[in-house]
């Protein structure tokens, strides 16, 4: 029961289509298409990435997006091929290159959060406070269900010992 209104999976399923449908204009590629310049879910996370850190090594990008290591080395030197990313060796060590954002992939990022941040601020003043504060503790709530589900889903099976007579 939700709000006087059961559940079930049916309607939960048409009340998440009706909520994609509403904000697939927001997504539709003509909009976002220059504004991420092609770019895929892992890219976006690397760039995402160096805009925070500044500077990491293949290592920290993998772990990161959560692929190995050749699979983040084929990512970043696409990225770099389109001037997102630039790499660099270390002047103290010359075995270690680390990645740092590059022109373009820095206006990206910029431009970015210009747009998440103009959204994020029109959505915040049709709030009053206390719907702020509801909406996010439900917000933390909700992340943390997520985390929940996602560490159960990581949890290895238990082996089951089978006695042979």
């Amino acid at each position: 029961m939700v709000n006087g209104m059961n559940y079930d999976d049916e309607r939960f399923e048409d009340c998440i289509f009706r909520y994609v449908d509403q904000v697939k204009e927001f997504l539709a590629p003509e909009i976002w298409q220059n504004l991420l310049m092609d770019c895929s879910k892992n890219e976006i996370f690397v760039l995402w990435l160096l805009y925070v850190e500044k500077e990491v090594n293949m290592t920290r990008i993998a772990e990161y997006i959560n692929v190995p290591l050749n699979t983040a080395t084929g990512i970043v030197s696409r990225m770099e091929k389109r001037k997102l990313v630039v790499r660099q060796r270390s002047e103290e060590d010359k075995r270690i290159v680390t990645i740092r954002l590059g022109e373009c992939g820095t206006q990206q990022i910029q431009l970015l959060l210009k747009e998440f941040m103009y959204y994020g601020q029109k959505v915040m003043e049709g709030f009053t406070e206390e719907e702020l504060n509801i909406f996010f503790r439900m917000l933390n709530r909700f992340m943390e269900i997520l985390k929940e589900e996602h560490s159960k889903k990581q949890e290895k099976p238990k082996v089951r010992k089978i006695i042979i007579e």
